[in-house]
Parts: structure tokens; sequence; C-alpha cells
């Protein structure tokens, strides 16, 4: 039955659908009104085509409205729907009008009364599900979703746009806006629109509105937001694409690091010391080191060293502070005891770039610092023969040493010295041990709380040991056993495959110097995540890398065949009961290739897309902000006045009144009282005959 349809269209049988998908697919669903100008919420489209939708045409005027809607942003993904119920129906139907398929056009009249006959249907049922296979293949055979079918006959094209607008934050502008505070400014913009319908608006908001504006500067009738209610405001607004709110409200970082594509190595392709991950980590216990003549606490770090193939800890050293002389450390015992690694992968710090180790020249100073490394000690990696790979700055995916840091965390953890990854973290009893680290030093106890940083090295050291022989999760890393598959350690995996590997050595003196069936799946990051048998496959739309970007955080279907002998190799999406288009398994990236740079340059134009389409929305579509807003609230609040009220006299304790009465008499001004002057009497002098100078009469 299937097979014949294949015949016919090979496309029906790898994907369950005929291959020309309708134009609904490509268009999505009509918009409520004209005027459309980007389609951010339409799953079906790739960002590249709601970039292309954001350019503006040759010929179009700057105001009024746009010729593409960012309100579609909201439109889900338009496809033929074949759901499982739908598909059974098409084969039923497939099966009754087969035979008139094969036959020729001589016998068709006589099968198609047949059919009638034993099926009890109508002659013209039959010749219209004939035709409608003729046409559109399986997909014709079920009936058809209404053309608006996930647009909003309620919301205009400028409400759902509104909503879009105010839901991604603006640089300086305003911030994240929950859906209640979204509902609230949209009953506030909907009354200020009201209000100036029909109004020449100012110079100003003709700027902030130019998208809804007619020729007289007035907003277009279409402009004119509807009364919705809460649930409807938020049901559009958990509708907009996590990848936009999550630039939009959490930033590029969590953008990047949640919704972008993510590059899989191939690590079953490598061996045993091809790639050696090299990497700092601060632990989260506190150790004691000598400080001038006492002892001051410490965070230690971890320089290790992993491969990259068995995740085995190839070398590693605890250190006050890490720096070129922890890295030459750890390699030091990774050169001595298993040899030279044909590549090292490291990140961008300073001291992993630094002129000794890769051999490339930097500024001349006059004086070196302390610590810094001459000449003659440059380029060890170059002189024994290491490639060197750095990883993506701020991308802790690029490193596979990163996950492994996490049963040190856990570790860290089960010590009573662990002090936390940051001081909020960090345990009450922490604060006692500090308390008796102080008493200790003082000399009123005799046993230290802490250990020293030497002893805390031997503890990691053991530690490391017994983690080799933990079972690690992870590619490449499943054994056989008795009764099925199990996690193998680092220490097996190493064991199984480094009988093959060339021991590449050095002299000790350089080294002195030297898809049928359906799976229900989440799309993360762009891609579909499948595991068969053990083995994860990452799924994308080939010559689309980022055609699922816009799905993130959706539940798809995974239509897949189990007897393909690549199995899971090629496989068919469905949203909704819907189909989306085809997918294939990319393949794992090996070091050295330009897989690698593929993705980061889909990763980079996803991003770009993003950031482009989210300043065109806020370009173009004006959030009033808090003082904007609540200047064109103050002139439409209602006048209100205190009612007047009876008073009532409050009884006061009677030892207050006499106060408040004694303080009042002693403010009170005293009158004034005339006040006598009386001089005293004169008294005559003698005249003694002679002159007195200093005499005081007059």
């Amino acid at each position: 039955m299937v097979a014949a349809a294949a015949e016919r269209d090979p496309a029906a049988l790898a994907v369950g659908t005929p291959g020309p998908v309708p134009a609904v697919a490509e268009t999505g669903c009509a918009a409520p009104e004209p005027g459309p100008l980007a389609r951010v919420y339409e799953m079906s489209a790739p960002i590249s085509k709601l970039e292309q939708a954001l350019v503006p045409r040759a010929g179009e005027q700057g105001s009024g409205p746009a010729d593409k809607s960012l309100a579609q942003a909201l439109t889900f993904p338009a496809g033929p729907n074949l759901s499982e119920e739908d598909r059974a129906e098409a084969e039923r139907r497939f099966a009754i009008i087969e035979p008139i398929l094969k036959a020729g056009k001589g016998r068709r009249t006589e099968l198609v009364q047949s059919a009638a006959a034993e099926f009890g249907l109508g002659r013209s049922t039959i010749y219209g599900w004939f035709a409608a296979f003729e046409k559109r293949g399986l997909a014709g055979l079920v009936r058809r979703d209404r053309a608006d079918k996930g647009t909003s006959r309620r919301l205009s094209n400028a409400a759902l746009e509104y909503i879009l607008g105010t839901a991604l934050p603006r640089l300086g502008i305003y911030g994240e806006n929950s859906a209640k505070e979204i509902f609230r400014q949209y009953e506030d913009e909907r009354q200020w629109r009201a209000a100036h319908a029909g109004k020449q608006l100012n110079e100003e908001d003709q700027k902030n509105y130019r998208r809804y504006l007619v020729n007289d500067g007035s907003l277009n009738p279409s402009a004119q937001l509807p009364k919705i209610s809460y649930e409807t405001c938020r049901r559009w607004f958990n509708r907009i694409p996590e990848p936009f709110r999550s630039y939009a409200r959490e930033g590029e970082d969590a953008f990047h690091a949640t919704q972008l594509p993510i590059s899989h190595r191939d690590l079953e392709a490598i061996n045993p010391m091809d790639i050696l991950v090299l990497d700092h980590r601060m632990l989260d216990v506190m150790a004691m080191v000598r400080w001038k003549r006492t002892w001051r606490l410490v965070r230690p770090w971890l320089t290790g060293a992993l491969d990259m193939r068995s995740r085995r800890w190839l070398g590693w050293v605890i250190v006050e502070q890490p720096s070129s002389d922890s890295i030459v450390s750890v390699l030091k015992q990774v050169f001595v005891k298993f040899g030279i690694p044909r590549a090292v992968l490291t990140d961008h710090g300073k001291d992993f770039r630094c002129v000794w180790l890769e051999g490339r020249e930097q500024k001349v100073r006059t004086a070196s610092r302390v610590g810094e490394f001459n000449d003659g000690l440059r380029g060890v990696f170059e002189t024994v023969g290491v490639r060197v790979c750095h990883a993506i700055p701020k991308r802790a995916r690029s490193k596979i040493i990163e996950p492994c840091f996490i049963a040190v965390a856990h570790f860290d953890r089960s010590l009573p010295w662990w002090c936390g990854h940051r001081p909020s973290t960090r345990p009450e009893r922490f604060a006692a041990l500090v308390e008796r680290h102080e008493a200790w030093l003082k000399g009123d106890i005799q046993q230290p709380p802490f250990k020293t940083i030497e002893e805390i090295a031997r503890l990691y050291e053991d530690f490391f040991t017994d983690l080799n022989e933990r079972p690690h999760e992870g590619e490449g890393m499943i054994k056989v056993t008795p009764t099925g598959r199990a996690w193998a350690c680092p220490n097996e995996v190493w064991e199984r495959l480094i009988g093959g590997v060339e021991r590449r050595v050095v002299s000790p003196q350089l080294l002195q110097f030297c898809f049928m069936k359906r799976k229900t799946l989440t799309v993360r990051n762009g891609e579909i995540h499948a595991t068969f048998d053990g083995r994860t496959l990452h799924y994308r739309v080939p010559g689309e890398p980022l055609r699922l970007l816009e799905l993130n955080g959706k539940t798809v279907e995974l239509a897949f065949d189990p007897l393909d002998v690549g199995i899971g190799k090629v496989g068919a999406v469905y949203y909704q009961g819907r189909f989306l288009g085809l997918v294939h398994a990319v393949e794992p990236r090996r070091m050295g290739e330009d897989g690698f740079v593929a993705d980061e340059r889909d990763r980079r134009a996803g991003t770009k897309a993003v950031k482009k389409l989210i300043e065109q929305i806020h370009s173009q579509v004006h959030v009033p902000d808090p003082s904007e807003r609540l200047a064109r609230r103050l002139p439409v609040l209602p006048q209100r006045s205190e009612p007047p009220r009876p008073e009532v006299a409050v009884t006061v304790p009677a030892a207050l009144l006499e106060a408040a009465k004694a303080r009042e008499e002693e403010r009170r001004p005293v009158e004034p009282v005339e006040i006598a002057v009386i001089s005293p009497p004169k008294v005559e002098a003698e005249e003694d005959g002679h002159f007195q100078f200093w005499s005081t009469e007059k």
C-alpha cells in the first residue's frame, strides 16, 4: 500500500507525506489584517527568512504599515496535517483507491463502481479521493486545516506587536516585564491610542509611532488595540519563541549556552594520548600556607591534565596560585609517565599562551617579571612536536574537562574544610572553623582546624587515583558485560585502547628544556537529541542548520525507520501532528576538521539574526518608558477629594493635659515691667590747690 504510493512519489515513503509541500508551509497562516513585517513567532520560518522579512523592499515608504508583520511571530508552523489518526485514515482511503491507481484508464469506471458497492461509498467520493491523491499525495486524503489556524481572531497585528515589543527588554529604556505588567501596560497603551484616534500626533509621537501613521500624521485605525483579558495576554506572551526571550531577557551568554547548536566531538574516532586537555580550577576548600611568620588561609588551585578519549586524569598538581609553573609540572608528569601527546587543548589564559609553552613572541620589556621564563626555555610544545589548540573563549562546552570538574566539586563538598564556591554558599560551620584557626594562632588550642596545602595535595592525590577507577558516563565510555552494557571507568578504556597507540617519547634531558517509529523529544540548542542503542545522535535540517532554533524548548516527534541499516541517520520531524521537514544526524566533529568552523559560523549567524530582529522590534514598536507612561496617566486620573467625616475628640490622660497646659504657660510671653533708674548722690571734692590730671570732675 505505502510502497505503491512511493512508486508515484518517492518522498512519501521517506517522510509519510508527498514531496511537494503546500504553500501554507512556506507562508504560514494568513495574518488577521494586511501589513505584516517579520515572522518572529512562525516556527516553520527559518531565521534567515525572518531577517529577509525585516529588510524593506525597494520603493517602500518609511511611514505607514509595512508589508510584513511582527504579529506573525505568534503563529504556529503550517504544514500538512498528518497526525497518527489522520495517517491511519489516509492509509485506509489509499487502500480503497490503490487498485484504481494501478489499473489503466479503461478499467477505472468499473473499479470505482466495484469499490463503491463494496465499501458503501459514493462514486463521487472515490473520484474525489483519487483526484486529491493525484494532486497532493497522502496528505490529500485527509481533511485540511482551516487557513487561519494558529492565528488570533481577537487580536490585531498591532496588539500582537505591542505584546512582543513589551516582552523584550530594551537596553536603557525599559527592563524585563512580567505577563501582568505587560497586561497593565497594554491597557494603558490601548487607552492612549483610543484617546488619540483621528488626532494629529506631535513630532515626538510621530517619530515613535511612524509605523502606524497615515498621511495626516494621525494613527492608522489598524493601530488601535482591542480590549483583551489578562489570560489572552499571558497566552500570547508565552508563545514568544524561547530564543528571543532568552537573548533579550537573559543576555547573550545565556543565549549561547541554551539556544544555539553545539559542536559534538566524535570521541570514538580518536585514541588515547591524541589530545590532552589542560585547565585550572579553584577548589572549594580552605588550606593553610606559610606567610611570613604565621599561617594564612587560601583556596588552593588545581591544575589538571585529562586524556580526551578515556577521560583519565593523567597529571595534576595543587598549588596556591595557578601559573605556567603548575602547567609545566603537570606536563612533566604526563610526558614522563605516558609519553608525548599529539595535541593539547587549552583555554585562552595567559599562562597557557605564554611564550615558554607556545614559543610566540611578545612585547619586549627592559626587565622581566618575577617567574617569567627566559628565551632558552621557550616553545616547549613546538620543541616536542605537540600541536596546540585553544578552546572558544567563554564557552565551557568547548573543553571536555569542565564536566569532569563536577566530580571534584562533589569531593570538595564532602570535606570538613568546604567553604563553598562563593561567600553566599558558605556553610555556617565554616565560621566556627575560622574562629578555631584564630585561637590556634594565638596558642589557645593545640591542633589546627585546617590542613596545610601539602596535606591537601596528598589527599587529592588519593582522590584522583580513585576517580580513575569510577565508572564514567559519556561518549565512548560503554563496555559490554555478561548482563548487558555498563559504563566503563577511565582506566578500563585506557587499558583497552592504549595498546595500539605508539608511545612518543623524548629524552629526559630534552624534557627539562623543553527515523517511522516515533519518539517524543524536546528541541535543545537548535537540535534534536535522540539515543539509539546507547548512542546519541544530533539532528539538524540539512542546508538550514538553524531551522530548528525557533523550536527550542518545544516538544516534537521524530519519526525514523528502525529497520534502516543506518538507524536514525535520517528522520522526519512533526510538531503538533504537522510535518515540518526532514532532519539528518550530523556527524560528530573531529579535531582539525572544518566542521567546528561551520558550526561557529552558524552560531554567529543565528546570534546576528536574533539580535538584528530584536533591534528592529525595538526601533519600530514604541513602548513608553515608565516616566512617559506615568505622565500619560496623571491627566486622566479621576479627581478625588477627601470626604467629610464627623470629628470625635480623643480622650487623653489628665497628666498629659496638665503637662501640655504647663508647657503652654512656659511659652507665654512675660509682660514688660518698668524699671526705675536711681542715680547715686554727688560728692563734693575738696580743693587742695594741686592740679589733678586724672580727675573725674568736669
